[in-house]
């Protein structure tokens, strides 16, 4: 049996070595909540569910900034 459903959001990240990786998230919130706590080690570039694309650019950013106020 397949499930076509996406189940969990990707963070698409970059690396602070220059590579790209992704990390899975449940929901939304908590997608936003590890983008605003990467730090220095990593950046979130896009979130995703399967191929839709919910947050990216300034969009990510303004999101990010409203769970940690002063972040990027």
């Amino acid at each position: 049996m397949t499930c076509s459903i996406p189940i969990c959001y990707l963070i698409h990240r970059f690396m602070a070595d220059g590579s790209e990786g992704l990390l899975m998230a449940p929901d939304l919130s908590t997608a936003l909540t590890d983008a605003a706590n990467a730090g220095d080690s990593w950046q979130a570039h896009r979130i995703t569910l399967g191929t839709e694309v919910v947050l990216e650019g300034e969009s990510l950013t303004a999101a990010v900034r409203e769970v940690i106020p002063g972040i990027y």
